[in-house]
């Protein structure tokens, strides 16, 4: 099983100078079987939304994007794009491993932002042992190999 990092799917849903990369990690990891943290899911919610939204209608920064939101709701585009990706890819969706010590100390050692440390140990207590991410602060946590 990989996981995968929100930035890997994002760069595959939308044309980038990494879409073709994401599109080989994506298609690789089929034999393997993908799955994502609920953290991975919320980030991709948020991403996906933003960006459909800036550009449909040029809402910028998070202010702007949360009274778009109040005003019009969540856009349906955004909530469909991700779900037919998980769906589309059986993309296994994991619960977040929940320990605040772990975090912490996660967040302490590896110099990691919060996110990450809570991917990071998700992975480690599903026995996910790869990662697939185009960030580069995952090569040090030795329970994983990063994918690129």
């Amino acid at each position: 099983m990989i996981c995968l990092d929100t930035n890997i799917i994002y760069h595959f849903l939308f044309e980038t100078e990494l879409t073709i990369e994401s599109e080989k990690i994506i298609r690789g990891g089929m034999i393997e079987g993908m799955a994502i943290s609920m953290i991975v899911y919320n980030e991709l919610l948020y991403t996906v939304a933003a960006k459909i939204v800036k550009e449909e209608y040029g809402v910028k920064g998070k202010y702007s994007f949360k009274k778009f939101i109040a005003k019009h709701g969540y856009p349906q585009e955004a909530l469909e794009k991700v779900n037919s990706f998980i769906r589309d890819f059986k993309i296994t969706i994991l619960r977040d491993y929940q320990d605040p010590q772990e975090l912490v100390s996660t967040i302490l050692q590896y110099k990691l932002l919060p996110n990450d440390a809570q991917i990071a140990i998700t992975c480690k207590y599903n026995n996910i042992k790869k990662i697939a991410t185009f960030d580069e602060d995952f090569k040090q946590i030795p329970w994983l190999e990063v994918i690129r």
